[in-house]
């Protein structure tokens, strides 16, 4: 009975840590996405993102986040540069559209 009480803690312990984690990652990638939606809107307010782009972008953020995770503290700085690439160019091609990046360029001057 004892064991039983104490791997219900130890699981219900291990499950709170976990969800707290990726609710880490979840904050993070919407500031991300506010930060981008911010430089557009300095650019040109009319273009700013959509909710269903916003959707995709906090998706691939916290994909890269969580793969960033993975690969540790120990990766190299080209490992993780190469990794933050692909997805940067995942949301550049797939996601905004041709004046949300010239307005991007022009948020950041």
């Amino acid at each position: 009975m004892k064991t039983l009480t104490f791997l219900c803690i130890l699981f219900l312990g291990i499950s709170t840590i976990s969800f707290s984690q990726s609710k880490g990652i979840l904050k993070k990638a919407a500031d991300l996405v506010e930060k981008v939606n911010t430089q557009i809107a300095k650019g040109d307010k009319s273009l700013a993102l959509s909710d269903e782009q916003k959707k995709k972008i906090t998706a691939v953020h916290v994909e890269r986040l969580t793969a960033l995770k993975k690969l540790g503290k120990d990766a190299s700085k080209e490992d993780k540069k190469a990794l933050n690439k692909t997805f940067f160019k995942k949301i550049n091609k797939e996601i905004l559209t041709k004046e949300q990046k010239k307005a991007i360029k022009e948020g950041k001057e």
